[in-house]
Formats: C-alpha cells, sequence, structure tokens
C-alpha cells in the first residue's frame, strides 16, 4: 500500500486504512491520504490480486483492469477512475489504485427493481462502447463454453447426459462481440438510493456474446432476490436490446451455473446461505440442461421485443419443458 501511494502522489501520508468485504480473490482497502501540508485529503481504493489459484491470475492481471477501467472512464462509462498501477510483483500480487466512490452493494427492498432496472441500462451502455482499436493488455475472447463447461458439469445423469450432448454437437448462434464485465451481479455494482453510480471489479474483462454478462447476472439474481427479479431483469434486457440470437443462451446459462457450482465452496458463505445459494443454482443449471437438450432440434432463435424463447413467455416460471427463451 505504502508503494501505491508513493507512485500515485509521493506527497501523501496515509491516515487511514478500512478493509472492504465482498472479493474472495484480491486485497481490498479504502485508504484515507493526506496529500499536502495543507490539509487536502482524499479517499482512495487499493486493489492487489492475490488469489492465482481460484481464478488462474497472471501477474498481468492489474494492468489489464486498469486499462479496461481507463478506457472505460474516458467513455464516460460509470466506473472508477484508475489512478496508478504496477505489474512487478513483491510476492504479494500485482495492484492498482483506484477512485473512491461512495455507494453500497445492498439494495433495500424499496430499491430493488429501480436498482436492478439500473444495472440492465448499465449492460447497454457497456455495449456500446466501441471495442479500442489497439488491444487492451490482457483482454482476450471469452473461452469457449462447450469445451469449458465440461470439468464443471456434475458427477450425475444430467451432467453426464449433458456432457453427451455437447460432445456430440449443438447448434451455437454467437451475436456480434462485445467487450464484456466477465463477473456482472450485484455485489460489483455500486448503488446509491437506488441508483448505479459504478460498477467495480474488472479483473474477468472479455471480448465476447453479450448474452454472457446476462447469464451472469441471471444466475446471480435468482439467488439474491428471486424468480421475479429474474424475469424483470431480463424482460428489460430484451425489451431494450436490439434483437439478439438467443440461440446460445442456454449454453451460457449452464456456462455460469456450474462453473459457480463447483467453486461455490470457496466462496468463504456460512452453510446456510451456500446451501441456499446451491439449490437455486442447481435448479437454475436443470433447466438450462433441458433446454440444452431440446433446443438441438429447433432452428436458431431472435428475440423479438419481449418474445423471445427461453425465457419471455416461459420465463415467467422458467418453465423450461413448455417449447417456446434467455439467461
Amino acid at each position: 500500500m505504502i508503494e501505491a501511494v508513493a507512485v500515485y502522489e509521493p506527497r501523501a501520508r496515509i491516515v487511514g486504512v478500512s478493509h472492504l468485504v465482498g472479493g474472495v480473490s484480491a486485497l481490498v482497502v479504502r485508504l484515507d491520504l493526506d496529500l499536502d501540508d495543507d490539509g487536502l485529503k482524499r479517499r482512495v481504493v487499493f486493489r492487489q490480486h492475490s488469489d492465482k489459484a481460484q481464478k488462474n491470475h497472471t501477474d498481468t492481471i492489474a494492468a489489464k483492469e486498469f486499462a479496461v477501467l481507463e478506457h472505460l472512464s474516458r467513455a464516460g462509462v460509470a466506473v472508477p477512475t484508475p489512478l496508478a498501477t504496477s505489474t512487478s510483483n513483491n510476492g504479494q500480487g500485482p495492484w492498482l489504485l483506484l477512485e473512491w466512490i461512495e455507494g453500497s452493494t445492498e439494495l433495500t427492498p424499496a430499491w430493488v427493481n429501480i436498482g436492478l432496472d439500473a444495472m440492465v441500462d448499465f449492460l447497454h451502455v457497456l455495449q456500446a462502447v466501441a471495442l479500442p482499436t489497439t488491444t487492451l493488455p490482457g483482454i482476450e475472447p471469452i473461452e469457449n463454453p462447450e469445451e469449458a463447461i465440461v470439468p464443471h458439469l456434475p458427477d450425475d445423469e444430467i451432467g453426464r447426459a449433458l456432457a453427451e450432448h455437447l460432445a456430440a454437437g449443438i447448434k451455437r448462434s454467437p451475436n456480434q462481440r462485445v467487450l464484456l464485465h466477465g463477473d456482472y451481479w450485484p455485489g460489483n455494482v455500486l448503488f446509491h438510493e437506488g441508483s448505479l453510480v459504478a460498477v467495480i471489479d474488472w479483473e474477468d474483462a472479455a471480448v465476447g456474446d453479450p448474452l454472457v454478462d446476462l447469464a451472469t447476472a441471471r444466475v446471480e439474481l435468482i439467488c439474491a432476490y428471486g424468480q421475479a427479479a429474474v424475469d424483470r431483469f431480463t424482460e428489460r434486457f430484451l425489451g431494450q436490446t436490439p434483437p439478439l440470437d438467443l440461440t446460445d443462451l442456454p449454453l451460457w446459462d449452464i456456462y455460469v451455473s456450474a462453473t459457480a457450482l463447483s467453486a461455490m465452496h470457496l466462496w468463504g458463505l456460512s452453510p446456510e446461505e451456500e446451501a441456499k445459494r446451491r439449490q437455486a443454482t442447481r435448479d437454475f443449471f436443470e433447466r438450462a440442461a433441458e433446454e440444452i437438450v431440446s433446443l438441438r432440434s429447433r432452428p436458431a432463435i431472435r428475440a423479438t421485443n419481449l418474445a423471445p424463447r427461453y425465457g419471455a413467455r416461459r420465463h415467467r416460471g422458467l418453465d423450461m419443458r413448455s417449447p417456446t427463451r434467455w439467461s
């Protein structure tokens, strides 16, 4: 932390340190700084990536996050402004220093609908941002879900059946690539009275199908706020987005839910919370698995207004047994 502050502002002194909770792959600390002898103060966030095992990070992860935030800040997107970074590894992991933004990841019941609407609106803003003409360091196409899912499938009847269908080949129809957050859920969104003030934690940013961020949000929302919140989020997204091909939605649903199930024990949840999340995520996974099987014999799907396949009509309860939408 001392090194980071010295790089940002050599005259600054650290006068306060507060550890922030929520993440599992990085140390995140709020620093209160005195910038000069006249009493000028500033709050910043020190973020140090430390868990290479869980997220398979390299020493360039901080540079990647810095570059993404810098690109988005210049585009006027609601993200923290990056202030300094270092790729040198002192044995504790690469770090970056960020602007402090006042807000909370929690939404009170009165603000849930407004907050979720704001999350959808942010996705539309993000997906409209032009990809840089030069490659951002560390930003790569997201992995192929057909291959990446397999090690995470449960060793049971559903998992084995799904693996067989994937091995036999499924219909794919990807959408045009956009910049992805990669871990888009309420825990990475700062709100103030229902307004979205910033989206944080861009270490998993990638380039890929816009359905990826949507699938991530849906899996997390069903655990945090229930089916009604998932339905509202989905309807708003599909109502505002230019038509997207939804053929790959069930695949991305499985990609997100299966990987979550395989890693959930590492998240530091209480036994009660893990059991609750695991059940909701497993139910979501099973419905998506059913859809993958049935989609093998269907044509490509396009979302039109609020009548997509695996979601809009069936999206009322995500009953994937009735034919006809997303994730």
